[in-house]
């Protein structure tokens, strides 16, 4: 199978993209960061006969940059079988503090972001009548009595589109599906050792790696098998 993998730069991203191709799949890296996608692209192609990644730099943000991402899967492997959206950005001020341009920002990657690249993958999909798309989403799309506000809101429109495309996008064959994420050691190796996860003896965050074998677990699935959404948090999280 072939995936476009956005936010695939670092990060929970990173981790995905490598976890489909060490399990036989190839993939498109799309973000921003054209030298750490460079980088990737050549460990990831390394060990292989053939051309395994591709790396697109652009934005999920701005509509050409998703076209063209998109496109770069078609001239490379030929069709596109899915989406693994990890792209996101951060703000996590109160927002009668938060600076105008940061918000901005925030919900055109986040929200904005997750709808255009969506858009750009969808007709590909549609025309094959398969294909999975799948958003990395964050916990507190649910738990929306606490700060940061902007995070919730943000997060609770990426997960509405989730489950509202699920009903449009199964009407030719196209699974969606959403994985809620809590506190995860995004900057950590992809197995961190373990006191790194653990705070006063309990579980506090997850590793990157734990997070990629979710997506490839709701990728897997048999066609006509929807995981609607995979909701993965450390034992010892409060909130």
């Amino acid at each position: 199978m072939n995936y476009l993998v956005t936010g695939s730069s670092s990060g929970i991203g990173e981790s995905v993209a490598r976890k489909l191709v060490e399990n036989g799949h190839s993939v498109v890296l799309f973000a921003r960061r054209a030298d750490l996608l460079d980088t990737l692209t050549e460990s990831l192609n390394a060990t292989y006969d053939t051309v395994r990644a591709v790396a697109v730099a652009g934005d999920v943000g701005q509509w050409a940059d998703c076209v063209r991402a998109v496109d770069a899967g078609f001239e490379i492997f030929g069709r596109l079988d899915g989406l693994v959206n990890a792209a996101g950005d951060w703000v996590d001020d109160p927002l009668a503090e938060a600076a105008v341009a940061d918000i901005q920002r925030f919900i055109q990657t986040d929200v904005v972001g997750a709808t255009l690249i969506t858009r750009a993958i969808l007709p590909v999909l549609k025309a094959h009548k398969a294909g999975r798309i799948v958003h990395i989403n964050g916990l507190q799309a649910f738990i929306r009595q606490r700060p940061p506000v902007l995070y919730a809101a943000v997060e609770s429109a990426v997960r509405g589109l989730c489950e509202s495309l699920r009903w449009e996008a199964a009407e030719y064959g196209v699974h969606v599906g959403c994985i809620t994420l809590g506190s995860v050691a995004n900057t950590e190796a992809d197995h961190p050792e373990p006191s790194i996860l653990m705070t006063d003896g309990r579980r506090k965050c997850l590793s990157r790696s734990e997070v990629a074998r979710a997506v490839l677990f709701m990728l897997s699935q048999p066609d006509g098998v929807n995981v609607d959404e995979i909701i993965l948090t450390p034992l010892g999280q409060k909130f």
